[in-house]
């Protein structure tokens, strides 16, 4: 009984969050080149049958090409990102199609119009809720195979899903979040075969073809994932013999994403080491140096301390993680080491990363697939030491981020700006004289989040330009069917059943939740309120 009801909270979780971040997706895909040329790559392998990215030659805003990335072997366009983020995106793209075509909105030309390419794209753009609400649902497992008490496994998990950023990157086409649930999951698979499943090999396997699955999606993630191989190798409640195993089934999973990258890399360039990126437009004295280690300690600084970029204020529930690594590291020293390794060569290779700000984006975009990861430091049997003041606080910073990063576009309010001069006016970015092979632009240490946004005059109004405003998906949407050509193909019915079709499933998500919650004995009461188990050990 009480394993169904654990079942039953996690897919809840899951309809609940992935109606939240339908609900408040973006729905604008056409943004910056990681955004749109992924979204080019789903079209493309639907159209063409491979994810070159032509369409960025023939779309020109403002007389400018928006080709990010090289020409292969072959002559076409490629963008420097993973293969598997368009075959991830792909199913989200067929349902696009298939809604358009039942509502009767046509395909033209583009530069007859683009109502389509614009409907479409959010649709596509459900792929990363779906990642997202994935990524939640697989921590919620985890802290239920690490001994976290039921209620206070859902009630971290709600924290993660909605106060952290979490929240909006599953509402714009970042791949990040689908490198967290991969990950996450594959964490779950570990701990779930450690614990003497009948299946652990298979579970094993899986956690290994996840690995593979998360470098493909974007080759840079591969820095995290040797993190899982050392805890491993630690794992002390397996015998020598399964630890070498474990860790060689891991490695080999990994190894295979690092093979395949190189392969395709080589098919696309002729060059192992070529991953596409092009930075002729920001590094005036080349070649790249991605990497520079006098760079780490304003790095460090960025990703820990700039307001509008440290991953504690942007996901709270990690000042939890942080109390709790102590109890972690004398009960399970495995976890402990694999979860810090992930934090410690994430953060520091980011440090020294050309844009350790993760460029234009919402917090730090960089650092965003190992959060399930470090909150797993706040799970656990002592979880329920979290006293509801401590989850209400973290719950109010997460937020006080989370939702206006859901409805304030990061290009409206980081896009580099200058006066009436032509002199670049300070924001998000400042202009310096760089080291050879670095960006001639810089993170400002001091950027305040959504200030220039909010204080637009034409932020909220109905007359913003295409993508302006408020970042929803039908505000969008009703902006395209007013400026658009070809806008009134979008039919308005569309508007009117697409919100209570999320909210049926959030509702069904809440129920399930609640039931789970009931079954605990103490559903409205966060952990802090009840003590902990008898069962479970103190410090």
């Amino acid at each position: 009984m009480a394993s169904k009801s654990r079942a039953r909270a996690t897919l809840g979780l899951f309809l609940f969050f992935h109606a939240l971040y339908a609900l408040t997706s973006s729905g604008n895909a056409f943004r910056v080149a990681d955004e749109f040329e992924v979204y080019f790559q789903t079209e493309s392998l639907v159209d063409r049958g491979d994810i070159s990215v032509p369409q960025t030659l023939q779309i020109r805003p403002g007389g400018q090409p928006i080709f990010f990335g090289k020409f292969g072997l072959d002559g076409k366009p490629y963008a420097p990102y993973g293969p598997l983020a368009a075959v991830l995106a792909l199913p989200h793209h067929l349902a696009g199609r298939a809604v358009a075509s039942m509502l009767g909105v046509p395909r033209l030309p583009q530069d007859k119009g683009l109502a389509w390419v614009i409907f479409v794209g959010g649709i596509t753009m459900l792929t990363t809720a779906t990642g997202a609400a994935l990524a939640v649902a697989g921590f919620h497992r985890a802290a239920l195979a690490l001994g976290t008490p039921a209620a206070a496994a859902i009630w971290l998990s709600l924290l993660l899903g909605g106060a952290t950023v979490m929240w909006p990157y599953g509402t714009s086409l970042y791949t990040e979040a689908w490198q967290a649930a991969t990950m996450i999951w594959a964490a779950v698979f570990l701990l779930e075969a450690r614990a003497g499943s009948s299946s652990a090999a298979r579970r094993v396997a899986a956690a290994a073809l996840l690995l593979t699955i998360t470098g493909l999606i974007k080759a840079t993630s591969l820095v995290f994932l040797l993190a899982f191989v050392i805890a491993a190798f630690a794992d002390t409640s397996l015998t020598r013999e399964q630890r070498w195993r474990t860790a060689v089934v891991l490695a080999g999973g990994i190894a295979a994403a690092a093979i395949l990258h190189l392969g395709w890399n080589t098919y696309r360039f002729g060059s192992m080491f070529d991953f596409g990126y092009n930075w002729t437009e920001t590094i005036p004295a080349p070649p790249p140096r991605a990497f520079l280690l006098t760079e780490i300690p304003r790095g460090l600084l960025v990703l820990l301390a700039a307001p509008g970029k440290s991953i504690f204020l942007w996901a709270p529930i990690l000042v939890l993680a942080v109390l709790g690594v102590a109890g972690w590291w004398r009960r399970d020293r495995a976890l402990t080491l694999g979860v810090a390794a992930a934090a410690a060569t994430g953060i520091v290779v980011y440090a020294a990363y050309l844009f350790p700000e993760g460029g234009y984006s919402h917090g730090p975009r960089h650092l965003v697939p190992i959060i399930p990861l470090l909150a797993l430091y706040a799970a656990g049997p002592l979880a329920s030491r979290w006293s509801p003041a401590a989850l209400a606080a973290c719950a109010v910073v997460g937020i006080s981020l989370a939702l206006p990063a859901v409805l304030v576009s990061y290009l409206e309010d980081q896009g580099l700006r200058r006066d009436p001069s032509g002199r670049p006016v300070p924001g998000y970015y400042e202009v310096i004289a760089p080291a050879q092979g670095r960006p001639n632009n810089r993170y400002r240490l001091d950027y305040i989040p959504f200030v220039t946004a909010m204080s637009s005059p034409q932020w909220a109004s109905e007359q913003a330009p295409m993508g302006m405003g408020p970042d929803l998906f039908l505000l969008h949407l009703q902006q395209a069917r007013r400026q658009l050509p070809d806008g009134r193909n979008i039919p308005e019915s569309f508007s009117w059943w697409w919100p209570p079709l999320w909210i049926a499933f959030a509702t069904v998500g809440v129920v399930m939740i609640w039931r789970s919650l009931v079954a605990t004995g103490s559903p409205a009461t966060p952990p802090g309120d009840r003590p902990a188990p008898e069962s479970a050990p103190t410090d």
